[in-house]
């Protein structure tokens, strides 16, 4: 008797079984691919509204103890809005505040910066602290920044804003 051949015990896969694995594949990286792009975007956003977090409380922290008769302070000859406070009580006034609150260029002292980021000065006031991701020297024009805007009276305390349109 002749034996049969059996059709359903095939020796691999078929073409039509290799091209839907195949688009399946792609469509779950098509998928992923942009969650995997985005982890340094947001890692670039957060980093910088920590930042923002950490400038407030260094600002609230040195503004109460400010507050406090034990730390000793010394006027900016010929500026009112100047004061330097001397927080480690070693004789050393080396933070400077405005109006109370941290002068902008004092913000680098309470930060730990990071190698990515880039720190420039715009006028007496304003701090901008971020990514230079064209590599043009400018983080401002980047879009993915903090800015530290400065107390201008001690009615009008400093602004914290991050742009992270560009990150």
């Amino acid at each position: 008797m002749p034996v049969k051949p059996n059709i359903f015990n095939p020796n691999g896969f078929t073409l039509i079984e290799l091209v839907v694995v195949i688009i399946i594949l792609a469509v779950i990286a098509i998928i992923a691919a942009p969650k995997f792009i985005n982890f340094a975007t947001e890692a670039r956003i957060n980093a910088l509204s920590q930042l923002q977090s950490s400038v407030k409380a260094a600002n609230t922290l040195v503004y109460a103890r400010t507050q406090m008769p034990s730390i000793s302070t010394r006027s900016v000859p010929g500026r009112d809005d100047l004061t330097d406070i001397d927080l480690e009580g070693d004789g050393s006034f080396n933070t400077r505040l405005i109006n109370g609150y941290l002068d902008n260029t004092d913000i680098e002292k309470w930060i730990v910066s990071m190698d990515d980021w880039e720190i420039q000065y715009r006028g007496a006031p304003e701090t901008y602290i971020g990514y230079d991701l064209n590599d043009d020297g400018e983080v401002r024009d980047d879009n993915c920044y903090f800015l530290y805007t400065q107390a201008s009276s001690e009615a009008n305390p400093p602004t914290y804003q991050v742009s992270t349109s560009g990150c």
